[in-house]
């Protein structure tokens, strides 16, 4: 429950910072936006566990 609380968390930040106008936005912004992105990734990347992976 706490990983999509995440992801829902992550979403709405991306979707906040990706509004504002590009002339606005720093390298530094630009970066940590990529950052917030590759998390949200990860945490909603379906996992398989060791179990189904490896027999």
């Amino acid at each position: 429950m706490l990983t999509v609380n995440m992801a829902v968390f992550l979403a709405i930040i991306v979707i906040v910072r990706l509004r504002r106008r590009t002339e606005a936005r720093s390298r530094a912004d630009e970066k940590l936006t990529v950052v917030i992105v590759l998390v949200l990734g990860l945490l909603l990347a379906p996992r398989t566990s060791v179990r189904e992976c490896c027999g």
